[in-house]
């Protein structure tokens, strides 16, 4: 009896270490936002350890210290979507809900969490949505006009040059903010969504939904439904001289590009596992030089993604009969 019994003070134990990781975390996240790419995910995993409860400690932690240094708004911003990221994906992946459709949420989560925190403060104050953006833009390019001036090595046409893209960046503000918060958004929830299924991996008293090697993923038809009405409205809208058309369609694109991209990705590791040769040293290789040569391998990857969704290209080479295009 007493041989059966101790695993459970060693688990019970280890699951409070988790938890005061996590508070740490916690902390560290409200310094460092870049963090919330995993400690919700921690936050949750220690609250699957533990009690489901506890998860509301580190995020009160976090919130405590958001509160403390900056706006009401941003903190309220940060904080609720932090800790409702870290409840939807406790709550929808124990309840074996689908990984595309959590994923999905959480990036939803993440985006209204991302623009109250950036945007409702200029909007509320009356000074526009991307104000403070463009404002930071400005202060910027003042700091490095102020640093050149003081190092003539840097040269007249280096420092003119990185003037005009700042320019450049400052004008496209209106029309691309909203797809570059989509962009970080989606980083946010598919981090939290894999890493908690990391950390919960070697834990069978925690049972997640079933999710499929990266090599099979494919974006669902629902959801390829609605991202191509998305752009399709957004053609509509352009033609049709909204004022707000041309940032509709930025988001609408990115949105799109997004999970076709990942597809993409999915059928190279697929072409790489089907080699069957030293598949960790060309995957390794492969993803390395897609980091390095991002802008160049971007769109190719996107048709990629885009040619496999319509064709199935990867059912079709398993002797899977596709579904209608």
């Amino acid at each position: 009896m007493e041989t059966s019994n101790q695993p459970k003070p060693r688990a019970s134990l280890n699951g409070w270490l988790v938890l005061l990781l996590a508070v740490a975390s916690a902390f560290a996240a409200a310094y460092v936002p870049f963090a919330l790419i995993i400690a919700p995910a921690l936050w949750a995993y220690a609250g699957a350890r533990t009690k489901p409860a506890l998860i509301a400690l580190p995020a009160l932690a976090f919130a405590a210290v958001m509160f403390t240094y900056d706006s009401a708004v941003v903190a309220a911003g940060l904080s609720g979507a932090a800790l409702l990221a870290a409840v939807l994906v406790y709550v929808l992946l124990t309840h074996r809900f689908g990984n595309t459709d959590t994923a999905l949420i959480l990036c939803g989560v993440f985006l209204i969490g991302l623009y109250t925190a950036i945007c409702m403060p200029g909007v509320l104050e009356g000074r526009g949505a991307f104000a403070d953006v463009q404002a930071s833009i400005l202060s910027l390019k003042d700091f490095y006009t102020r640093v050149a001036a003081q190092m003539p090595q840097l040269g007249e046409a280096g420092t003119e040059l990185v003037s005009e893209m700042m320019d450049a960046m400052y004008e496209a503000v209106p029309t691309s903010f909203v797809a570059v918060l989509c962009i970080i958004a989606s980083i946010l929830g598919l981090g939290n969504l894999l890493f908690f299924r990391a950390f919960c991996k070697k834990q069978e008293q925690i049972r997640l939904s079933h999710i499929r090697p990266f090599r099979d993923w494919a974006m669902p038809r629902s959801m390829m439904y609605g991202l191509f009405l998305m752009l399709i409205l957004s053609l509509i809208l352009e033609l049709s001289e909204w004022t707000y058309a041309a940032s509709f369609s930025t988001t609408a694109n990115a949105l799109l590009a997004i999970p076709l991209f990942l597809q993409g990705i999915s059928v190279i590791d697929f072409f790489i596992v089907r080699g069957q040769k030293n598949v960790s040293v060309i995957r390794t290789l492969t993803y390395v030089g897609i980091g390095i040569l991002y802008q160049l391998v971007f769109v190719p990857l996107v048709l990629v993604g885009c040619f496999d969704q319509v064709f199935r290209l990867r059912e079709r080479m398993r002797g899977v009969p596709p579904r209608t295009a």
